[in-house]
């Protein structure tokens, strides 16, 4: 059995890589037993949700010639 602190290491990884079948299913025995460490994997589940949907509207946006323009002379001045 997996201990809390492999299962938060294993829960930031798998949102990130494909974990190995064994490991996938020993951290999900150990979330259905665990509701601290459930609720943490939610938690990062819901963050990386969150950031995927902020950079993804980031990403639509632009600025106007002028705009960039205007903030490119701002910097330019502070320095």
């Amino acid at each position: 059995m997996l201990k809390c602190k492999q299962i938060i290491y294993l829960a930031s990884n798998s949102l990130d890589t494909e974990l190995p079948w064994r490991m996938r299913w020993q951290m999900k025995l150990h979330l259905l037993m665990c509701k601290t460490c459930s609720r943490y994997f939610k938690q990062l589940q819901f963050l990386q949700k969150i950031t995927d949907g902020l950079h993804n509207h980031c990403q639509s946006i632009s600025l106007s010639a002028p705009a960039r323009k205007r903030i490119s002379d701002r910097i330019k001045g502070d320095r």
